[in-house]
């Protein structure tokens, strides 16, 4: 059986490596949502745009991957040693940066960081929050204030891949109504 692509128009898979697995949770939505194939096993690597893993199992310089994001805590950004294109970091964090990558950042409250929350607020179907990303702000609604961080950290990978703010938004505010109305 032939491969669904040729070698010529074989596409590059980003490799995501979140290490909140709300975050990844979410991310992987927002990705899918936004009608792109996501898997989190590298088997399936060949038929999908994004593979999702944690950093802990991060494949070692494979062919056909693009090292696109990497959000992790100090302990593994010490070990990981592939070419991420970007580090994701809490931005009152100072971890460091891997090399090469460039550092991104989200935060609650703190306008410095690329992603961040303001004016949080209770509603009654849980929180609401102003999401701002390169100067554009967008509302978002969720469940619970604990889902802020793990919001952040996907709205960050998701628009270093591509995907619109406006899309973005759009995704993580479906989020609480589908829990209300499934969970």
């Amino acid at each position: 059986m032939k491969p669904w692509y040729s070698e010529q128009t074989k596409p590059q898979v980003k490799l995501l490596a979140i290490e909140n697995p709300e975050a990844a949770r979410l991310l992987y939505y927002l990705l899918e949502s936004s009608g792109h194939r996501v898997t989190c096993d590298l088997s399936q690597m060949p038929a999908t745009d994004f593979l999702l893993v944690s950093p802990d199992s991060t494949p070692v310089r494979l062919e056909g991957l693009d090292y696109t994001l990497l959000e992790s805590s100090e302990i593994f950004s010490q070990s990981i040693s592939c070419p991420f294109r970007y580090h994701a970091v809490e931005y009152e964090t100072a971890l460091p940066v891997l090399p090469g990558a460039q550092r991104v950042s989200y935060s609650v409250h703190r306008p410095e960081a690329d992603v961040f929350a303001r004016n949080i607020r209770p509603n009654s179907y849980g929180v609401v929050f102003e999401l701002e990303c390169g100067g554009i702000v967008g509302r978002v609604a969720m469940a619970e204030e604990q889902e802020i961080r793990p919001a952040l950290v996907a709205a960050l990978a998701a628009t270093r891949c591509g995907i619109p703010f406006a899309r973005v938004t759009d995704a993580l505010n479906e989020i609480p109504r589908l829990s209300r109305n499934f969970g």
